[in-house]
């Protein structure tokens, strides 16, 4: 079995076993270290992701991948969570986040700049829209995103406080 297809039985089968506890499969990523494949499954829910959920998990898979025998060779598991400026790939991903200050570099120059930061308006099956204050608003395909991620905001849930209404 290549590494894609490696890969993609992993996606499907993590999935899978995260969703009977209600965590998602934000990413999986393989790679090898020292002759061994090493893999990062980053996991998420709605009301985040602590340590002891990481730890438990990384368990929980490690157990899953031994039984099953899933892995040929020796493996190294890292089980994390995606963090507050976390990686967005996938539509699904930026349709989660809608509303939100995100960066996205490009691999190609769009508006003569390769790099757009603001809030992202709208998350489509195949461009998103972001509103940057220097270019305006700006359609840009997931195609040709090379890195994009969430801006941390620290004042975000003082500001929805405020927002509240009082009384």
């Amino acid at each position: 079995m290549d590494r894609v297809q490696l890969r993609e039985d992993l996606t499907r089968r993590l999935q899978a076993l995260l969703g009977e506890e209600m965590f998602d499969l934000w990413d999986l990523e393989l790679g090898s270290q020292a002759g061994r494949t090493v893999i990062r499954v980053t996991l998420d829910r709605p009301s985040g992701v602590t340590i002891a959920d990481c730890a438990y998990w990384n368990k929980k898979i490690g157990r899953y991948l031994e039984a099953e025998n899933v892995v040929p060779g020796s493996y190294v598991l890292e089980v994390g969570s995606p963090g507050i400026e976390r990686m967005l790939s996938r539509p699904e991903h930026f349709a989660r986040f809608v509303g939100r200050t995100v960066e996205v570099k490009l691999h190609d120059l769009h508006m003569g700049r390769r790099t757009f930061r603001g809030e992202l308006r709208q998350a489509g099956e195949e461009t998103l829209l972001l509103e940057d204050p220097d270019a305006g608003c700006v359609s840009l395909p997931y195609a040709g995103i090379r890195r994009s991620h969430v801006i941390a905001d620290p004042w975000e849930g003082l500001r929805a406080r405020e927002r509240r209404p009082k009384g």
